[in-house]
């Protein structure tokens, strides 16, 4: 369970109190403190005040999955709203993945400018997490910086783009339309991504717009827990 604090300009309860008050309800759950990258099945925001001004843009995930605490009063509707999070997230882990044949029979991308191989987590409407092993023999990386490749920004974007297609086609109001990326705004680089490494992709939608058939998707690019990479890209279906 991930936690992000407040900066504590102008508390009107004990935050650190009130968060354990309600670990104490899921000792069998550990909270940490919500980092780029870490993935959890929710993040509790603990604010000092109503103003709720806790910067949340580096996390990646769906805001149904954010628990809010202002204040004691909250204490019960967030113990209720974990348990249902949890239940959920389970069920997700349940229900597995994609294997490399179902990525085909969504992706209308094939090599080599195919950046998924698998998806490990999928929660249609809200989530996914995928997979790309970058393999030293890609085209690509003859010719970007010969003497030592790395995987373009570019690609990893992509990458990206192509997971969240995949959380999109895969709900039934979206089947056998053609994902396009429409835009991209702040993309942030902040490691290499090797040859030989393998990329852990986190989209979320952010926005959606079924009857324009657009979205709006946050993602995240990782070796491991490095972050190497996050955008917002704007999507739509035709």
């Amino acid at each position: 369970m991930g936690v992000r604090y407040c900066g504590g300009c102008n508390p009107r309860y004990d935050r650190v109190a009130l968060v354990k008050k309600l670990q104490g309800f899921f000792l069998q759950e550990s909270f940490v403190a919500a980092q780029p990258g870490m993935q959890h099945p929710a993040v509790v925001v603990a604010c000092g005040c109503p103003n709720r001004c806790v910067n949340l843009g580096d996390l990646a995930l769906p805001k149904a999955r954010l628990v809010w605490l202002a204040g004691w009063e909250d204490l019960l509707p967030a113990k209720k709203r974990l348990a249902e999070l949890l239940a959920l997230a389970d069920a997700a882990g349940e229900a597995g993945g994609m294997a490399h044949e179902e990525v085909l029979g969504l992706l209308p991308h094939r090599a080599p400018m195919l950046f998924v191989d698998t998806v490990a987590r999928l929660t249609p409407g809200a989530e996914i997490t995928a997979q790309f092993f970058v393999d030293p023999q890609l085209p690509v990386l003859a010719g970007h910086f010969p003497s030592a490749p790395v995987f373009p920004g570019v690609c990893t974007v992509e990458a990206i783009a192509q997971a969240a297609d995949l959380l999109l086609l895969s709900q039934e109001r979206y089947a056998g339309r053609e994902p396009l990326l429409t835009g991209i705004r702040k993309a942030a680089f902040h490691r290499k991504v090797l040859p030989g490494e393998t990329l852990t992709i986190n989209v979320c939608i952010l926005e959606e717009r079924p009857e324009l058939g657009s979205v709006l998707c946050r993602g995240q690019a990782l070796v491991g827990q490095a972050l190497c990479a996050e955008a917002e890209l704007r999507l739509a279906l035709r």
